[in-house]
């Protein structure tokens, strides 16, 4: 027996060096080598045997294992060890009783994966110290008591376009955390376009123990933080019950504040709603608070009790934060400021608020007035008396496309027009676009694009916006985009006076070449005149415009 274990390990190690490879896995099948036509029939001999520049292919079909799945060598920056489905469309389904996979080793990736925790008693994926550069894309993190992902200092950890759902420890009525993504110690960690949702914590939290190592450089970027009614029964939860604490929830070691250390974290793009009264106090969409630098732009936060709680010097210190081109719309406190936050700018952003809700709830002392700073913001109906620069104004629907269905693009005459004052800081609009656009910096999320010609950039990271064909055309043309991955999309028409006219795409979609045909008819079916419209792309807050000429 010990003569047969050295000549194993020994081809072990033999397989694991002999160069990259294709190693195939398929359930279904007898116990293989992992070739293709004899694959291995589990998941971890492929890791065994793997090596740096090695892609593993999981046939689809559930992998029922009875303990976690474990990296077992690293790869390299330039050759990774991938593990992927072997068919996107139709991923595997892995779960196990203890955490599905256990990330020890660095340059790891993992793609097209459903990973299911089944509500048993652990995370569901874990990214220990020596899983730096760890990437996961393109999964379903779901079915878990505690966390979806679970880091403890592994550096440049990239998780992207992944969906992680139903985190759901305790019950209504006995809180038990369970977030999405925690992060300890981590440095450089990227979360792009996912979408996490009904946890009993938050979809992001930095350092639960407040410990050691300390972390810095977080991005958020893209994606979906939002909780809900729960559709059915899971874990000790009820259908109905809206699970969940705040979408971020920023924390840090309190002994590092007097050492002036201030870990850097920036949420760009993001969409979080649903963060409704119940379950805790003060719950809020995006809740910053110890000493953090904190930079928000381009987000669109909207029915929550609290869209930005922005929490000042205590015995961890106290955020700086930064707001710029932000949305938010119908939450009951739009800010809450609490200990004399220090540091506090917003500018260029667009505000609405339900009937009967505040502007601001400022607690324990709110903002340090000093600091603070606000302006070129927009507030629908009124504006409270913390927005007292000039630059601050209040709107009506009337200045917007369709302030009803919460589109504040500036419509041509708006008072909000180059009304605003020169910040040098924000260069861009919501969409990206450049400020300014016209004579001087527009009021609000958005610049009016017209006064610099009818088309904005037609390309951006993860979509492109083609020519329309034929152009100019009658009765019909199409309108052809591109998608690197799977995202919310609008795809609508304007006329030149910016008013909406059909509104052709409104759905998520999965990567892939579109071509979409517009019968030059409006959303009532009536036929347009002739003329210039435009069609303008939203792919996850980015937006393309072009123009196109319709002859009658």
């Amino acid at each position: 027996m010990k003569r047969t274990t050295l000549i194993c390990l020994a081809l072990s190690g033999l397989l694991a060096t002999a160069g990259a490879r294709d190693i195939h896995v398929d359930g279904a099948a007898p116990a293989g080598n992992g070739s293709p036509d004899a694959p291995f029939n589990a998941i971890q001999p492929a890791l065994d045997i793997a090596g740096a520049g090695d892609v593993i292919h999981i046939a689809p079909g559930t992998y029922a294992m009875s303990g976690s799945l474990q990296t077992v060598r690293d790869g390299t920056k330039a050759n990774p060890i991938t593990v992927r489905a072997a068919d996107a469309g139709n991923r595997p389904i892995i779960t196990s009783p203890l955490s599905e996979l256990t990330i020890d080793n660095s340059n790891m990736v993992f793609e097209n994966l459903i990973l299911d925790g089944d509500f048993d008693n652990s995370d569901v994926v874990r990214i220990r110290s020596g899983g730096d550069n760890a990437v996961l894309r393109n999964c379903e993190i779901r079915n878990g008591t505690k966390d979806g992902i679970d880091m403890n200092e592994a550096d440049d950890v990239l998780i992207e376009s992944c969906e992680i759902h139903h985190m759901l420890g305790g019950s209504y009525s006995n809180q038990v955390d369970a977030h999405g993504i925690v992060a300890t110690g981590q440095l450089n960690l990227t979360i792009r376009n996912c979408d996490i949702y009904y946890v009993s914590g938050d979809c992001f939290q930095t350092d639960p123990g407040r410990g050691y190592p300390l972390w810095d450089n977080v991005l958020i970027e893209g994606g979906r933080f939002w909780t809900g009614p729960l559709p059915g029964d899971a874990a000790d939860w009820n259908a109905g019950e809206i699970p969940g604490e705040n979408g971020v929830d920023t924390k840090i070691n309190g002994d590092a504040v007097g050492n002036g250390y201030r870990p850097v974290i920036v949420i760009r793009d993001l969409e979080a709603f649903g963060w409704e009264p119940g379950y805790i106090n003060n719950r809020a969409a995006l809740n910053i608070k110890e000493n953090v630098e904190c930079l928000i732009e381009r987000v669109k936060v909207y029915d929550s009790e609290i869209a930005f709680r922005l929490r000042g010097p205590g015995s961890r210190g106290g955020a700086r934060v930064t707001i710029k081109n932000a949305i938010a719309y119908g939450n009951e406190k739009t800010f809450r400021t609490e200990d004399g936050i220090e540091n506090l700018k917003i500018y260029n952003s667009t505000f609405a608020r339900p009937s009967g809700g505040d502007w601001f709830q400022n607690a324990g002392g709110g903002y340090d007035g000093a600091t603070f700073d606000m302006r070129n913001c927009l507030f629908v109906g009124d504006k409270p008396s913390d927005a007292d620069h000039a630059s601050n104004l209040t709107a009506s629907l009337a200045f917007f496309l369709d302030g009803a269905a919460f589109d504040f693009h500036l419509i041509a005459g708006s008072p909000a027009i180059d009304a605003g004052v020169t910040i040098a800081s924000v260069d861009q609009d919501y969409d990206r676009n450049p400020r300014p656009a016209g004579l001087g910096f527009d009021v609000g999320a958005f610049e009016f694009g017209l006064t610099t010609g009818l088309e904005t950039p037609v390309a951006a990271e993860g979509f492109a916006l083609d020519a329309n064909y034929p152009n100019p055309f009658n009765p019909e043309t199409v309108l052809p985009f591109r998608l690197e991955r799977a995202s919310r999309v609008t795809l609508t028409v304007y006329n030149l006076l910016g008013q909406p006219v059909r509104r052709l795409v409104d759905a998520p979609m999965s990567p892939g070449e579109y071509r979409i045909t517009w019968n030059g008819v409006d959303d009532q079916g009536r036929p347009m005149a002739s003329g210039v419209y435009l069609y303008r792309l939203q792919v996850d807050g980015r937006v393309a415009t072009r123009s196109m000429h319709l002859v009658r």
